[in-house]
């Protein structure tokens, strides 16, 4: 679990984006990766100041330690060393960069700062050349494995940033399935109830039950290390997932994780693979972060001279699956910085004495000109 006092935690910020993208797409599959949107967020925040920055630290559950993000940027330092290493036991890999619009100045601090404690490098590029594009996209499926090939279609002309995280995760259960025990069972699916294959095993699991009974969970260990595990949340019969969902949070999440004991059970576990794609601008608002969506967006700490920067969309997509052997899971998240198309706007009230000419466009020459005082 999380060392909160010393990492970055990303438990609240997590369910409370899993609630808001579920009930954007009910009666579908939602797949969310916590660390990659909170990532790609928190370094953007280096840019912020202000409201800005407040609403945006808010949103992602991190204090407001009146140090522009420094104690954060550790915290997340701290975080990603300690998602490193053969120690976890599987292969975890998270990567950083920034794509930035060559001719375009930002502040030296901002890329210094997101060097220092997310080791983003930033590749500088015309984003009206096509490479450009390719080179984004080749950067998310070359970091996920080939499970996310693409992040974005085209290339915003409005965008002059791009602040890209991505997550890979594979891994080996501890204790294997046996496929032999995997068949056809009846899975009440949104749609109505279908044949699935499901996953058994019999034997001593990390499990708990609500005081109130309302779910059960289990603990499902990768690798010899068990550092990192599939927790499976059931509703109780006559519950739905959305009211367990509704009744979780974060800190409820940790509370019940250090409530498993060890004990002998049966579980069925369907396989199962799921691919999510979203734009999670709305979600992003709704948790408290809107104004950084709003072209008065204070990231002057990204770009102090005109034009005026904000946040003009965060892009994510996931692809997970699990099996007998164990589980692949994949995330990349995108957070375009983009400026207002400023457009002057002017008035004319003619309401006085005038000049009136009438003139040929092509040759220039004038063919009528006239003083109006008394129209």
């Amino acid at each position: 679990m999380e060392k909160q006092t010393a990492t970055a935690p990303t438990a609240k910020f997590g369910f409370a984006l899993l609630k808001k993208e579920a009930a954007a797409h009910p009666s579908e599959n939602v797949l969310v990766s916590p660390l990659s949107v909170s990532v790609a967020l928190a370094m953007t925040a280096n840019g912020a100041r202000n409201s800005t920055l407040a609403g945006m630290l808010s949103a992602l559950g991190l204090p407001d330690n009146g140090d522009q993000n420094a104690a954060n940027n550790q915290a997340y330092a701290n975080l990603l060393a300690e998602l490193k290493g053969s120690k976890l036991g599987v292969k975890l890999a998270v990567a950083n960069a920034i794509w930035a619009q060559e001719g375009f100045e930002f502040d030296p601090d901002f890329l210094t700062t997101n060097w220092k404690y997310f080791k983003a490098a930033v590749n500088v590029s015309d984003f009206a050349e096509p490479e450009t594009l390719e080179a984004i996209n080749k950067w998310a499926n070359d970091n996920t494995n080939g499970k996310i090939p693409t992040i974005l279609k085209v290339l915003d002309p409005q965008v002059v940033m791009y602040l890209l995280n991505a997550v890979y995760f594979k891994g080996e259960w501890t204790s294997k399935f046996d496929k032999s025990k995997t068949s056809d069972q009846p899975f009440a699916a949104a749609g109505g109830s279908k044949q699935h294959p499901l996953m058994y095993r019999h034997a001593e699991m990390r499990h708990m039950q609500s005081e109130d009974e309302s779910y059960q969970m289990v603990a499902l260990p990768f690798g010899e290390a068990k550092r990192i595990s599939l927790y499976v949340m059931l509703p109780a019969e006559g519950k739905s997932v959305n009211d367990l969902l509704a009744q979780m949070d974060g800190d409820k999440f940790l509370a019940a994780c250090k409530q498993l004991y060890e004990a002998d059970g049966h579980l069925w576990l369907p396989r199962f693979e799921l691919n999510y794609d979203a734009q999670l601008n709305d979600s992003l608002k709704a948790l408290g972060m809107g104004e950084a969506f709003d072209n008065g967006a204070d990231f002057s700490g990204l770009r102090s001279q005109p034009p005026k920067l904000f946040i003009s969309e965060v892009k994510h997509k996931t692809f997970a699956r699990f099996d007998e052997e164990g589980g692949e899971a994949a995330a990349v998240t995108s957070v375009g910085m983009g400026f207002e198309c400023v457009v002057q706007t002017w008035r004319m009230r003619v309401d006085r004495p005038f000049l009136a000419v009438l003139a040929d466009e092509s040759t220039g020459a004038i063919l009528f000109a006239g003083v109006v005082v008394t129209p």
